[in-house]
């Protein structure tokens, strides 16, 4: 499902990466939030939400739009028809309201090195994406969220057919990661110390 709300304008966070957020109605108001990427292989969109058109004009083309899970699908497929972007989503998502250009699982080869990380947690077909690079940064899609930008992180309800640890083992996993920026779905992005945020995040609910 696509809200009706629209973003009003990205705002440049790294260089070479745009975020752009808004509050959510269909999860009571909490902050969805979405990423650009402007790589040598195009504009690279990540869980793309929706953007005023005016806003949309700084992209007028867009190579692809990365899923960290199907849900995250948002407004890909507006981006697809408007922009040409090319949707990239996990492989096996059930509910994608078209067929995706690449279907992805951990290890196979994204454009402009991003590097897909098997995250299950909110569901087992859940993935974070790592690109290196002069600002590494780590997008985590939805295994950990915040209502908004100055709320503590949390993680999110563990898909109930998988093991209830399996969120905390994939936030361990990416530990072992070196990133300067950390992008979430919800909650916005940290670019201080995000390593530290999410180490006690693990101490804090052990």
């Amino acid at each position: 499902m696509v809200s009706e709300q629209r973003a009003e304008r990205p705002q440049r966070i790294a260089p070479q990466i745009d975020h752009w957020w808004l509050p959510d109605e269909r999860i009571g108001g909490a902050q969805s939030d979405s990423y650009a990427l402007w790589t040598r292989s195009g504009v690279i969109f990540v869980d793309p939400l929706p953007m005023t058109y005016a806003a949309a004009e700084a992209y007028p083309s867009v190579s692809f739009a990365l899923l960290t899970r199907a849900c995250h699908q948002r407004a890909s497929w507006r981006y697809r028809y408007e922009h040409g972007a090319r949707i990239v989503s996990p492989r096996h998502s059930p509910g994608l309201k078209g067929e995706p250009e690449i279907s992805y699982v951990e290890g196979t080869r994204l454009p402009a090195d991003f590097q897909a990380i098997r995250a299950p947690g909110p569901e087992w077909n859940h993935y974070a994406f790592y690109r290196p690079g002069e600002v590494s940064v780590l997008f985590l899609g939805e295994l950990v969220r915040r209502r908004d930008a100055e709320s503590p992180l949390e993680f999110s309800a563990v898909d109930p057919d998988l093991d209830p640890e399996i969120g905390r083992r994939s936030l361990e996993n990416v530990l072992d990661l070196d990133f300067d920026l950390l992008c979430l779905s919800h909650g916005g992005y940290i670019d201080f110390q995000p390593k530290i945020e999410l180490a006690e995040l693990l101490e804090r609910t052990a």
